[in-house]
């Protein structure tokens, strides 16, 4: 059973405006995060960091979701991601070709085994990362 909880955070200069983040964990230990404003929805934790009044929890659930959101949905190993962030600034589907090309190049097209993008590979979440979440849920 997916366990979630939803966050308000005061916005910056306007008393009674929120922003609302709903943060939920699988049985699975899929985490996700997703925020929602009155101009913003979805995927726009940077926007909210951006407006909202300093906050703790905010700040952690920020970390967690630049770390870990959807850790079950990488297209690469950390070597193949790892090799086009420093490349590329990270993975992007509109690149695929480029990206693929640029790994086969250095010898990362297949790594043990896996050639990038064919599947969705799973991230555990380090356990005092995974206790945070689970501590922030009850």
């Amino acid at each position: 059973m997916e366990k979630q909880k939803n966050f308000k955070f005061e916005i910056k200069g306007k008393k009674g405006q929120f922003a609302k983040v709903d943060i939920a964990l699988t049985d699975e230990n899929v985490f996700t995060a997703s925020g929602h404003t009155a101009h913003y929805g979805g995927q726009c934790l940077d926007e909210i960091n951006k407006i909202i009044t300093p906050n703790e929890t905010f700040d952690q659930i920020y970390r967690l979701w630049k770390l870990y959101h959807l850790n079950d949905m990488h297209a690469g190993t950390e070597k193949q991601e790892k090799a086009l962030a420093d490349k590329f600034g990270g993975v992007n589907a509109n690149i695929y070709t480029e990206q693929c090309e640029y790994l086969e190049s250095i010898g990362l097209l297949v790594d043990n085994g896996y050639k990038f993008g064919t599947g969705w590979l799973k991230r555990e979440i380090p356990n005092e990362d995974l206790q945070l979440i689970k501590e922030l849920l009850k």
